[in-house]
């Protein structure tokens, strides 16, 4: 394996654990219990190429949270409309009486939850100071999703774009399948001490 798949691979690697993390975390926030399965990465060395971004129809729910320190970036966790009722169903049975002003709210705590602890793990793995900024949320159409990433495209600090998707059980029961993608710079790789490359 060359020197540059064996960073990605290891970059990838951190990421996953620190979805095992949020789901630990999310399952303590909503008193259900969560497994997490079937995660798949891509990952593209350019952040101008969205081909892998997942087709939704209707409206998607994007929340967009800013990495600040050591390192940029930006991730991009998106809930089609069937998803995000999802959760609130299955946060529903142990929190009766959730009205449907608190689906904005939970879905920021959610991104909080799943962001941060991607994030505290590419911290610890790298020792790097870094942290999410509080995450803002958009609802728009599916078509414009896209666009919304394109206007992101920062050509004189480079990024590489890595593509998500992860199922998190509910219970034992439902199943959701949200969209996750990251912009992160590429001195990431770079970062990541020798001693760590065989993993």
């Amino acid at each position: 394996m060359n020197a540059t798949k064996s960073r990605e691979n290891y970059i990838l690697h951190v990421m996953n654990k620190g979805f095992e993390r949020a789901a630990q975390s999310f399952s303590q926030f909503i008193e259900v219990p969560i497994t997490m399965t079937n995660t798949q990465f891509v990952l593209v060395r350019n952040d101008d190429n969205f081909t892998f971004v997942s087709e939704e129809k209707g409206n998607v729910y994007v929340l967009i949270t800013q990495i600040i320190g050591e390192f940029a970036g930006k991730s991009y966790l998106i809930f089609n409309q069937e998803e995000c009722e999802g959760v609130f169903q299955a946060v529903s049975k142990n929190k009766p009486g959730l009205s449907d002003s608190l689906k904005e709210p939970l879905l920021l705590e959610i991104d909080n939850i799943i962001s941060a602890s991607v994030i505290a793990e590419l911290a610890e793995s790298l020792t790097a100071e870094v942290y999410g900024d509080v995450p803002s949320l958009q609802i728009l159409p599916a078509s414009a999703l896209q666009d919304i990433m394109s206007k992101n495209v920062d050509h004189e600090h480079p990024s590489s774009v890595i593509f998500t998707r992860t199922t998190f059980c509910f219970d034992g029961h439902q199943h959701i399948t949200p969209q996750f993608i990251w912009k992160i710079s590429t001195q990431v790789f770079d970062m990541i001490p020798v001693d760590k490359l065989s993993v």
